[in-house]
């Protein structure tokens, strides 16, 4: 489910989650999956842990990297999809088609979705995605951290991404972010009543304008380097009154931290 899914649903149509946006951008129906409106270019040196996850070499959601070879996204990127194949993850280039460095691809070998994730609200959107070998660390492919707490109401964060950069609209094909406010979610409840939970976080800004929507679905919210939340949900993409929703990072950490450690040793490269 995304910004738009509660639309969707109002209207009575169906499509499917998460839907790969084609390189040639035909597509202008809104995929359920995120993109960054309002926001500006950006170098992946500054966001090291961001990557692309592609399907069919189609760029699907993001992700970040948490270690060489585990990415944290969300489960709706993941949840319609048999398994792993044809799936892979890109690392280390701020351009999307046109890698800018020593871009990185590598297979995923599988995917762990959260055990409470729900479909309905998108409630725990939160996966774990293992690799098939190891990323090599350089300036343009770093892990990042998860964040322990919420920050407080009204906290400036980022989010970063390159999806559409208006509803509806085309991907963009150089790294976006855009700085965004947390908004308490006795507040965010106004927009969004029962659909929201403890798990997840809003952020917006006052009027709109500025948002995660088409294609940034999976990817980061962060708050002092830290991964603070996961692009997950919404009503439209920047629209005034309807924050964006994150699957909040601090209330499903304890979950990825065991999954991570009980992992930590499948998809690893032998040297012996």
């Amino acid at each position: 489910m995304s910004r738009i899914l509660v639309a969707f649903l109002l209207l009575g149509v169906s499509c499917s989650l998460a839907d790969p946006i084609p390189r040639n951008d035909e597509a202008t129906i809104p995929r359920l999956d995120g993109r960054i409106v309002g926001g500006q270019d950006t170098n992946i040196t500054h966001y090291p842990h961001q990557i692309s996850m592609r399907y069919r070499g189609n760029h699907r959601c993001g992700g970040s990297l948490v270690t060489p070879n585990k990415v944290i996204s969300a489960a709706h990127c993941v949840n319609t999809l048999d398994g792993p194949a044809n799936l892979t993850i890109v690392a280390g280039s701020s351009n999307i088609w046109y890698p800018t460095g020593p871009q990185q691809e590598l297979a995923v070998r599988e995917f762990i979705i959260h055990p409470k994730y729900r479909t309905l609200n998108n409630d725990y959107d939160a996966a774990i995605l293992i690799l098939d070998g190891e990323f090599e660390f350089n300036d343009a492919v770093q892990p990042i951290d998860l964040a322990k707490e919420r920050p407080d109401h009204d906290t400036p964060v980022t989010v970063t991404g390159w999806g559409t950069t208006s509803e509806g609209g085309t991907i963009s094909d150089v790294l976006q972010e855009v700085s965004v406010n947390v908004v308490e979610n006795t507040q965010c409840k106004s927009a969004y009543s029962i659909m929201l939970t403890s798990r997840m976080l809003c952020a917006g800004v006052t009027g709109g304008g500025k948002d995660a929507c088409q294609g940034d679905s999976g990817g980061p919210l962060v708050y002092k380097n830290e991964l603070l939340g996961i692009v997950s949900w919404g009503t439209g993409c920047a629209r005034e009154r309807y924050p964006g929703v994150y699957c909040s990072v601090p209330d499903v950490r304890e979950w990825l931290e065991e999954t991570i450690e009980a992992n930590k040793d499948v998809g690893k490269i032998d040297f012996l």
